[in-house]
């Protein structure tokens, strides 16, 4: 099971490919999600977008984060188009509720 599809809050559905966790994602222009497997599929805990910069670590810190709510899964989408990324992640926040944007937004989960 290495391609996964996310729907947004439109209905559109992005293909995501599942990556290992020690490959080298952090560094890739595009989307991450963090994601943990549960009882009725994946429980997305982050969207991270991905700006492709070898110094940028926010996306490292991001998964650690991630990782304190149960995400065990790195799963990648290539995007190249700035305003295309921003566009789709928000669609994804919408239609999934990752769980940690939902504690930072001070929503109660």
């Amino acid at each position: 099971m290495r391609l996964v599809n996310f729907n947004g809050q439109s209905g559109r559905s992005y293909s995501f490919e599942r990556i290992g966790v020690d490959e080298n994602w952090a560094n890739r222009e595009g989307i991450a999600i963090f994601a943990a497997s549960g009882a009725f599929g994946w429980r997305v805990i982050r969207i991270v977008e991905l700006d492709g910069r070898p110094d940028n670590i926010q996306p490292i810190w991001a998964f650690r984060d991630a990782q304190r709510y149960g995400a065990r899964a790195v799963f990648f989408a290539q995007n190249q188009r700035i305003l295309d990324r921003k566009t789709s992640i928000a669609d994804l926040r919408d239609g999934l509720t990752p769980v940690c944007e939902a504690r930072q937004t001070g929503v109660a989960a």
